[in-house]
């Protein structure tokens, strides 16, 4: 899986990542799991910690440990495109048990890219 913004790109060494935020308006965690399936992007499960302005659990959400819990239904994704302001709170990204802010891995002020990729030996992992 990879991250591509405009100055370049970071290939994270796995097939499921969890993106977490905090809302802007809210001030609310929310957490998504993607997993690659068929080369592309599947959604598989979201989390939120309350409702507010446009993030309502949807129906059929189970509340546990604190979160509401659903499985999104979305046809699998080419790409997800994260706004990486340098306004507002970052993403942080986890994949095998460790967890960077994105902004640690690509500056903040451009958009950037979840994607699948295939990996070539030159691009960049994330250095612990």
């Amino acid at each position: 899986m990879a991250l591509v913004g405009i100055a370049g790109a970071v290939v994270l060494p796995t097939d499921t990542v969890t993106l977490s935020w905090i809302h802007t308006v809210e001030g609310t965690p929310w957490e998504e799991d993607y997993t690659i399936r068929d080369g592309a992007l599947a959604l598989t499960r979201a989390r939120v910690k309350r409702s507010g302005a446009g993030m309502d659990a949807p129906d059929g959400a189970v509340w546990a440990q604190g979160w509401w819990h659903y499985a999104p239904l979305l046809p699998p994704l080419r790409e997800v495109v994260l706004a990486n302001s340098s306004f507002a709170p970052g993403y942080t990204v986890c994949w095998v048990g460790q967890c960077r802010a994105l902004s640690a891995m690509i500056a903040a002020g451009s958009p950037v890219r979840l994607a699948t990729r295939t990996c070539h030996s030159n691009s960049q992992q994330p250095s612990d």
